[in-house]
């Protein structure tokens, strides 16, 4: 992995950021942009005829929950697996791995909107060391000028630099995708999921935690909004359960929730408070990491619909201390 000066890293994405901020586009659903009031759009969905629920499933048994602390997001991620008990037991060789991160926005790491790109990075050079054939890093934004926004937010050079390729799509633009039914749902009862989550082995969910308008919290189980090419159909019906619907189809080998900062208001684009928890959760259940990650803004998991609805479903569990817990720094 060729490394990256870290403070170069991070003033190059600022002023990268700097220079976008008029290139924003105004999202058309509550919740979707910046601010409560803002809109992004909804597209009528992929034609083509339902298939089955896709493969990959999830790889590992549900296992407890690790807890790294610290203030380099690359150390903490090196220690937080080692403390997971590494990467062994994906079976990673010769696999091709799909890391599902938050890239929506053209604003640098210290505004908490997208995944850290050094956590990120180090990621993919830990993926690779197991053996992973191909790391993809993988998005649907909310943005038209894709290239531009994964300058401004670091991901795109991190993803680079440390050996993946890219696969993010424009809020206009995305792509091809298949019609997927959900058995049982009620709210999202087919979606069309991107042929990037068909074609990996194993997916990763890399979410960045932080508040939003429309959900409350933006955490791992969000995050696979992102997998659909109709983003905006979750507005139309009930947001909480379709959210909890598309985790019973597309489940995570590893979830890494990015908490080295989060986003306190004004989500999912800010800009708002942000806080500094210096934390990065590892582990395989999404509703456990996600529950946790609740008391990081003071917020019950019960106060999360998509929570609730998700352990009713068998997503995972809300007592994420049931699961054991391991907490350790860097």
């Amino acid at each position: 992995m060729q490394e990256l000066d870290r403070r170069k890293f991070l003033g190059k994405a600022g002023t990268i950021a700097a220079g976008l901020g008029a290139l924003y586009i105004a999202a058309t659903i509550p919740g979707c942009g910046s601010n409560a009031s803002d809109t992004c759009p909804v597209d009528e969905g992929p034609e083509a005829a339902p298939e089955e629920v896709p493969a990959p499933v999830q790889t590992t048994p549900a296992a407890g929950l690790v807890v790294v602390k610290g203030t380099d997001p690359a150390a903490m991620l090196r220690k937080g697996l080692e403390a997971w008990g590494g990467l062994a037991a994906l079976d990673l060789a010769g696999k091709k791995v799909l890391i599902k991160v938050n890239a929506a926005f053209a604003r640098p790491p210290e505004d908490a909107t997208t995944t850290n790109p050094e956590l990120l990075a180090e990621t993919i050079s830990q993926l690779l060391a197991a053996g992973a054939s191909r790391v993809t890093v993988f998005d649907h934004i909310l943005q038209d000028l894709v290239d531009q926004t994964l300058e401004a937010n670091g991901i795109g050079p991190a993803a680079r630099a440390a050996g993946a390729e890219l696969a993010v799509y424009a809020v206009r633009k995305p792509g091809s995708a298949r019609v997927v039914q959900i058995p049982g749902a009620t709210a999202l009862p087919s979606a069309g999921i991107l042929d990037e989550i068909f074609a990996a082995d194993v997916i990763v969910n890399m979410p960045k935690v932080k508040h939003h308008s429309g959900a409350g919290l933006s955490m791992a189980m969000k995050n696979f909004i992102g997998t659909t090419q109709t983003m905006g159909n979750f507005h139309n019906v009930d947001l909480h359960k379709a959210i909890a619907e598309i985790n019973t189809v597309i489940k995570p080998a590893l979830v890494i929730s990015d908490a080295t900062n989060i986003l306190l208001d004004h989500g999912p684009g800010g800009p708002g408070m942000v806080a500094d928890p210096g934390q990065v959760i590892i582990g395989t259940d999404p509703v456990a990491i996600d529950s946790y990650c609740c008391g990081l803004f003071g917020t019950a998991p019960a106060q999360i619909n998509y929570l609730v609805y998700g352990e009713q479903l068998g997503v995972g569990t809300t007592d994420f201390a049931s699961l054991g817990m391991t907490e350790v720094s860097a």
